[in-house]
């Protein structure tokens, strides 16, 4: 079980099979000190990979984190943290929502990230979303500069398909060691795109957000969730599971590329539940049970 708990992202970087998000800070209702006493337990389950992006909660997320972390400060050395960026919000003063991917954008924000985290470096730097007026040589000369100053270790995207992948990497230096996307027992998308099979094309491991598709497998009324939810109880039923979100995420885990899923929580038990998924791997066809489910066909 120890092995199951990391995964190689690159030369020099180990993450946490499942990594703690912070997308939903401000539904959390906790304070710092809260969050403080927090963390430290959920790096000794083994949690060590931490998932924040400037924009979280306003920026706030990332502002609570660096707070708590500076209550401990040993603790840094312990975990890997992810921060994404180039996505500017109305509320920090644009008239529109809009991607800034400019050297001049990222080094900003860079630097905004690691004063409100009160750390001196990034262990993995994502781009947010794609962005069509990307001049990606100014983009690669951002990363460029972060390595070289060892602000940030590795860089990634997020929301990327594969020729978007493709010409950035084309003009960086530094590769792209992850793709951060939504995948589920609900969500196919980046399958049917093909995005899933570039990652394994590239050996890159997927980070995925919205791994029980935003609690649809729990609460879901609609005909497509009724469907997934009934072939997950059958599923879990048969390997002895607890519950259906422990098939859920054994799903993700079975599929070869090495999905690295986000649970996003201020519980404990609800963090580390996805742990308990690690030891179930899923029959072929339990598998391709819960994909037709979804489709609502079989495979041709």
């Amino acid at each position: 079980m120890e092995a199951k708990l990391r995964i190689q992202m690159a030369d020099g970087l180990q993450f946490s099979r499942v990594a703690w998000g912070f997308w939903r800070w401000t539904e959390w209702g906790i304070t710092v000190d809260d969050l403080a006493a927090l963390i430290p337990q959920v790096l000794e389950r083994g949690i060590t990979t931490i998932d924040h992006a400037d924009g979280y909660a306003e920026g706030t997320a990332e502002e609570a984190f660096g707070a708590a972390l500076a209550k401990n400060p040993s603790l840094r050395d312990r975990m890997q943290l992810i921060t994404k960026c180039t996505l500017v919000y109305p509320w920090s003063g644009s008239r529109v929502k809009y991607y800034d991917t400019s050297e001049e954008y990222i080094l900003r924000q860079v630097e905004t990230s690691l004063r409100k985290l009160q750390t001196d470096h990034i262990d993995l730097l994502l781009l947010h979303r794609p962005d069509p007026l990307m001049d990606p040589e100014s983009t690669a000369r951002a990363f460029d500069k972060l390595h070289a100053s060892g602000k940030v270790g590795h860089f990634g995207v997020s929301n990327y398909k594969p020729l978007d992948f493709d010409m950035l990497a084309s003009y960086c230096d530094q590769p792209l060691i992850t793709n951060q996307v939504e995948v589920s027992v609900m969500q196919h998308e980046n399958f049917d795109d093909r995005t899933i099979q570039h990652a394994l094309t590239k050996r890159i491991h997927p980070i995925v957000w919205s791994p029980l598709a935003g609690g649809r497998i729990f609460t879901g009324t609609d005909e497509v969730s009724v469907r997934v939810r009934d072939e997950l109880e059958r599923v879990r039923a048969e390997i002895g599971a607890e519950r259906i979100d422990d098939v859920a995420f054994a799903w993700l885990f079975t599929h070869p590329v090495g999905f690295v899923p986000i649970t996003g929580s201020c519980e404990l038990e609800y963090v580390e539940r996805p742990l308990q998924a690690l030891k179930y791997t899923l029959t072929k066809e339990q598998w391709f049970a819960i994909w037709s489910a979804q489709t609502g066909r079989r495979v041709p």
